[in-house]
């Protein structure tokens, strides 16, 4: 399958929550002499209870936009040139139509939500009278999706790659010998990722909605905790623990290893980045890359993508080897 040039992706991905922002700007510069100045732009239970500028909600408009379109275009242009939009054979999730949905998704979501709110100041005299139905949440919805369907049928599809696995060699360990691994994994643009969304979430929080703002504010902080990973291989078996508290955290016993592999590990094998669960595995993935595999006594297996990965597995295949 022939992959689609960096640039084309990163103008599939970005051009559409870009041009999502069009229609409220153009409203606010034609319908100048309709709408008070400043607008109501923040809305809570009893209506109105925030106020900007024709000219600033003008700017944060184009800002929203602008900073949705690079933000998805980036993810989706690096993950295409560095590989990592393939899946397995066996995998119902193409990461590829689903990142590209996610982008026309939320643009739609958003460029209509700020709409929204700028026709309900239409010829309104006092800014304080305003108020945003909740039918527009539902309707803004409503467009989210079927943006988010367009971008679904309009994205290329993800190659399809296996992930072979090998076997390591024990490494030798007396008995009275004490061994320690560890590495740490960051994602940097995971922590990008996180900041800008709470970023953005505040914003829209401020100037309109608070419920969405706190959702992206949060879902902003899950995934910069979420790109701190460390990974550890000592007597206890494998330890590998997320954030800066270590939490959550899993712990494979010795007692309880089969098999340790490596593997040339590609997010989209497993849905996605970050903490996935799927049908017999585990894993914690914050880039493609090698990583460790490792099979339980339940068949069940929990893989982690970690720099030095060969010699971190030799490590633990040397504790389960000796425990046995």
């Amino acid at each position: 399958m022939n992959t689609p040039s960096t640039i084309r992706i990163a103008l599939l991905a970005g051009i559409p929550p870009l041009l999502s922002a069009v229609p409220n700007i153009v409203l606010l510069a034609a319908a100048a002499d309709r709408l008070p100045d400043p607008i109501a732009t923040h809305f809570g239970s009893d209506g109105a209870d925030g106020f900007t500028g024709r000219v600033p909600t003008m700017v944060i408009s184009a800002g929203l936009g602008l900073g949705l379109a690079v933000l998805f275009a980036a993810i989706l242009a690096v993950g295409f040139r560095q590989g990592r939009m393939v899946r397995r054979p066996d995998s119902t999730v193409d990461p590829s139509r689903l990142l590209f949905g996610t982008a026309w998704g939320v643009g739609g979501f958003v460029g209509m939500l700020m709409l929204f709110s700028t026709v309900a100041n239409l010829d309104i005299a006092d800014p304080a009278q305003v108020t945003l139905p909740g039918w527009t949440f539902v309707v803004a919805a409503a467009v989210g999706v079927l943006f988010g369907g367009a971008g679904w049928l309009a994205a290329p599809e993800s190659p399809i790659a296996a992930e072979p696995s090998r076997v390591v060699r024990p490494l030798p360990i007396g008995a009275t010998e004490r061994v320690n691994w560890s590495r740490r994994i960051t994602a940097p643009w995971m922590l990008l990722t996180g900041v800008v969304s709470a970023l953005i979430g505040m914003t829209l929080g401020i100037v309109a909605q608070p419920f969405a703002g706190v959702v992206l504010v949060l879902t902003g902080a899950l995934v910069a905790h979420l790109a701190l990973v460390r990974v550890v291989v000592d007597r206890r078996g494998l330890t590998v623990g997320t954030g800066l508290a270590g939490w959550p955290r899993w712990r494979l016993e010795p007692q309880e290893i089969t098999e340790v592999s490596t593997a040339d590990i590609s997010p989209a094998h497993y849905g996605g980045y970050g903490i996935r669960l799927i049908p017999g595995t585990t894993a914690v993935v914050l880039r493609g890359g090698p990583g460790i595999v490792v099979t339980r006594r339940s068949g069940r297996r929990f893989a982690v993508s970690v720099d030095d990965a060969e010699t971190g597995a030799g490590v633990l295949a040397g504790v389960v080897h000796r425990s046995a």
